[in-house]
């Protein structure tokens, strides 16, 4: 068992999550929430938390109830009331629609379920009533760190924006970190035999029971077998900047059927294509987004790399660390309370390449991460290449993110990282 299989068995109860402040914020201030992300990363378990009362609508009574009326369902409250797994009676958004627009009084509907919009016929009813809220699984801020702690790029000024835990993983524990993931269910599996039956199980319901509820339309085939081929294609892939037809052969389908299966996996969030930067001032840039998984233990058990694997494979290890700290990256991210949108950077040459840039406002700073120890100014000479690119004003700052224990500064601001730090 590592460290955050660990925490999860010591919480024993629920783990605090960056969506806790954002509902709490978003609920005070606005009618209406929408909390979407992947199935099983606790949506519903973070959500009951924050409401009065729950409408169950997988539960065949609650969906006949709404079915019947879903204004009057949803009209009795107490407030705030969660409406769960939305999907199974779609009639039940236009009900919040037309609650909201007689009513701009906050904090009256929870919302969760499949991130899919366009299930609904027409027009989608959540545009300008619904604050969403993006859920990923477990982060290591959240697992080993403090989740009401304000996001990196909130505190990004501050020179304490990264604290070094006092006795941070080496390589070999950040490769058990991201082995685990992040998925609550595969992090309270108590041994490797019970989350290769969980990894087992959730990939058979995403790829049968989940593809259902898309549907054939649009030319969209729904064959399991093709589904899942695409998406180990996307885990063998992931944290790589790959063309949609390179995906597409290593699947062994056609362009149209690759395309159906991509936009799917993108709605259910167990993708996440990461796009390229552009700039005006660095010309000659690659416009193909960079590939991930959203967990590396799914990609990891889905790519059939264990923990000997990575040991002796650097590519293994590289994707794998690489998908870990995005994901970690990700969810600061999304609870920032500015916006922060990541991006990823490749010349078309390929002498120039960064990991992930973020920007924020008019500022970016840029992410390498590496699965050394000790990282020198050659693994930051991208960076150095991208800050003497850009006006001072617009470069925030370069991160080398490592896997030792020391953070220092490699150049003008330009410091190593150890990983752990993004929690400690």
């Amino acid at each position: 068992m590592n460290a955050a299989a660990d925490a999860v068995e010591a919480e024993g109860g629920y783990i605090a999550r960056l969506a806790d402040q954002m509902l709490e914020s978003d609920l005070a201030s606005w009618p209406s929430v929408l909390v979407t992300g992947p199935r099983a990363v606790g949506k519903t378990t973070t959500a009951i938390r924050h409401a009065e009362a729950v409408l169950r609508l997988d539960r065949p009574e609650d969906a006949s109830l709404v079915r019947d009326d879903p204004d009057a369902a949803i009209s009795v409250g107490p407030f705030p009331l969660l409406l769960d797994e939305w999907q199974h009676t779609p009639e039940v958004l236009g009900a919040v629609k037309r609650a909201v627009d007689d009513s701009l009084h906050p904090g009256c509907y929870v919302v969760t379920g499949s991130a899919r919009n366009d299930l609904i016929a027409g027009a989608w009813p959540g545009t300008g009533r619904f604050l969403d809220i993006q859920m990923w699984p477990l982060v290591g801020r959240e697992l080993l760190g403090d989740a009401s702690q304000p996001s990196l790029f909130d505190r990004w000024d501050s020179p304490d924006r990264f604290t070094v835990p006092d006795d941070p993983p080496d390589v070999l524990g950040y490769l058990r970190l991201a082995l685990s993931g992040g998925f609550p269910g595969a992090l309270r599996a108590s041994n490797a035999r019970q989350r290769e039956r969980w990894m087992r199980s959730y990939v058979d319901v995403t790829t049968t029971r989940d593809l259902d509820e898309f549907g054939s339309g649009r030319g969209r085939p729904r064959s399991p077998g093709r589904f899942r081929r695409y998406l180990r294609a996307c885990a063998l892939h992931t944290a790589g900047v790959v063309p949609d037809t390179a995906l597409a052969e290593a699947a062994d389908l056609d362009r149209k059927t690759a395309a159906g299966h991509h936009d799917i996996l993108d709605a259910q969030r167990l993708i996440v294509d990461t796009p390229a930067w552009r700039s005006n001032r660095l010309r000659r840039l690659t416009s193909t987004p960079k590939r991930y998984l959203c967990d590396s233990g799914l990609a990891a058990w889905l790519a059939q790399v264990d923990f000997d694997t990575a040991r002796r494979d650097p590519d293994a290890r590289g994707r794998l660390l690489d998908t870990y700290v995005a994901a970690q990256l990700r969810a600061e991210a999304e609870s920032a309370d500015i916006p922060v949108y990541l991006h990823h950077l490749r010349s078309q040459r390929g002498d120039h390449e960064i990991d992930l840039i973020a920007e924020f406002g008019a500022r970016v700073a840029a992410f390498e991460i590496k699965s050394a120890s000790a990282p020198s100014v050659k693994d930051a000479r991208h960076l150095i290449w991208l800050r003497d690119n850009l006006p001072a004003e617009q470069f925030a700052g370069g991160v080398v993110l490592h896997t030792g224990r020391h953070r220092r500064r490699l150049d003008r601001d330009i410091e190593a990282v150890p990983i752990a730090a993004l929690w400690g």
